[in-house]
């Protein structure tokens, strides 16, 4: 077809599609798409033969949701005897990436392991189908192929095998297959220790087991890893040192990574709400304004410090209060008028 329009169209036909499909490429960037649409639409009719123009079209339609009409139009470039190499390559992937986006995981796994077929080192299909895999549940052969594609790129893979591990403890914990939820976790962390996710699973599981030591162990890690983390584990591991009869060792822990990053405000409003629980209101205050010093929009902060004001019945202050949590809501956007009701 593309000698037909060479033929009867020559240079001309190439130059006007060269011009549309870059007037294209700015409506596009423009995300005008709808004009964008027009134009391809237009390539499309100068010439039928230039594959380039329906790859451009269907991922267009794919950027917009469009799924159906970008996956015929790669089925229907897959029908033609004139595609290469390269280009069958293209089109296998892009479909592969219509079924993706279209949640179609099996389809699309199949057509990125056909897109591997003919170009094994496709780094697109191979990062595709780590995800793919993994979604699928199939964790083994998403590290294995998280694996083939560090080895393409020259890289060390245990940061993506690690998730996928940690995915793969999930996986089996919600299957009530502990032991090799625990297993798996395990596995994560000699990939990565600086894997919070890692540590919570791991610690969720032994509780689970009833190993509240090893449970503790696991989650004093993650403020220690990662300190905006340590709000996941607080509750945990109050309630861990509690269950060990050792109730002040956690407000201990809290003022040692005080004493070692004073600015930790997850920390300080931890310390808060333990110094409240105690009945010791004065303390848990100071604290809490001290984070308010730092962060006076923290909105924790204000609530705990507007309960506490309520429970010692100091009105006035709660309403005060009151009125800098609203305000704080307005400057965070969070204040909306409410649709009417028809």
């Amino acid at each position: 077809m593309r000698l037909l329009t060479r033929a009867f169209g020559g240079a001309h036909a190439t130059k006007d599609v060269d011009a549309i499909m870059r007037q294209a490429l700015l409506a596009t960037l423009d995300r005008d798409l709808d004009r964008a649409e027009q134009l391809l639409s237009r390539a499309v009719r100068i010439d039928s033969g230039d594959v380039e123009v329906f790859l451009a079209l269907a991922r267009l339609f794919r950027m917009r949701g469009e799924i159906g009409r970008a996956i015929r139009i790669h089925q229907n470039l897959l029908l033609r005897t004139d595609l290469d190499t390269d280009q069958r390559v293209e089109v296998v992937a892009d479909l592969a990436a219509d079924f993706q986006q279209g949640g179609f995981i099996q389809r699309a796994i199949a057509s990125y392991e056909e897109t591997l077929g003919h170009e094994p080192k496709h780094r697109v299909a191979m990062q595709a189908l780590v995800r793919l895999y993994g979604e699928a549940r199939d964790f083994e052969r998403a590290i294995a192929m998280a694996r083939r594609l560090a080895r393409a790129k020259g890289e060390n893979s245990n940061l993506v095998e690690a998730g996928l591990l940690v995915d793969m403890a999930d996986a089996a914990r919600a299957e009530g297959r502990n032991s090799d939820a625990r297993k798996a976790a395990k596995r994560a962390l000699r990939k990565d220790r600086g894997l919070v996710r890692g540590w919570i699973t791991l610690g969720e599981l032994e509780a689970e087991r009833g190993r509240t030591k090893a449970a503790l162990a696991a989650w004093l890690q993650v403020p220690k890893i990662d300190r905006r983390s340590g709000s996941l584990v607080y509750p945990q591991l109050e309630a861990t040192f509690a269950a060990l009869g050792r109730p002040r060792d956690f407000e201990r822990f809290l003022r040692e990574l005080l004493g070692e990053k004073p600015d930790d405000l997850e920390a300080r409003l931890a310390l808060a709400r333990t110094l409240s629980a105690r009945g010791e209101s004065d303390a848990a205050t100071a604290e809490i304004r001290t984070v308010l010093d730092k962060d006076s929009d923290d909105l924790a902060a204000l609530a705990m410090l507007g309960r506490s004001l309520l429970a010692e019945r100091r009105d006035g202050e709660a309403n005060r209060l009151l009125a800098e949590l609203l305000d704080s809501l307005e400057r965070r956007g969070l204040l909306h008028a409410a649709e009417p009701l028809v």
